[in-house]
């Protein structure tokens, strides 16, 4: 094969192999549109910030897939101090079990208490629970026996 064909057969299959990857990457950017309701998509454990975020899902080639879903928040507290309040729950009565001021995020296995007295069955992946006292996480207690219990 002449010099000429060879580089005309690279040419070839470097245009086939990118118009290979671009289709591909186009059915990806159009399966994630259209987040269900009350949605947000999946971020860096930061998605459930967002007060108006009930659940979370991830972007997959088959479109959006459940991941968890978020602590209910009381509609009654406005959004300026929403993030303040937490979560609200009958079932619980713990201050600062969601966060607050000045309490960053916590590092897995470590969770806020109300990941784990919130999930629905065993403690979601949490050892040890914190709440959030001035500016700051304190040991709450631990998840033992399928459920969070207070030291």
């Amino acid at each position: 094969m002449s010099r000429l064909g060879l580089a005309f057969a690279a040419c070839a299959a470097f245009a086939a192999c990118a118009l290979i990857a671009c289709s591909a990457s186009e059915t990806t950017a159009t399966s994630c549109k259209d987040i269900p309701s009350g949605g947000c998509p999946l971020e860096h454990g930061v998605a459930c910030d967002d007060p108006s975020c009930e659940a979370v899902y991830a972007c997959t080639s088959n479109g959006w897939k459940f991941d968890h879903a978020c602590a209910l928040r009381d509609a009654s507290v406005d959004s300026a101090s929403a993030a303040d309040a937490g979560p609200r729950d009958a079932a619980i009565d713990v201050p600062g079990a969601s966060g607050g001021p000045g309490c960053d995020l916590l590092q897995p296995p470590d969770c806020p208490a109300a990941t784990a007295l919130l999930c629905p069955q065993g403690c979601c992946g949490c050892e040890d629970l914190f709440v959030c006292t001035d500016g700051g996480w304190n040991y709450w207690g631990f998840c033992a026996d399928g459920g969070a219990q207070q030291k």
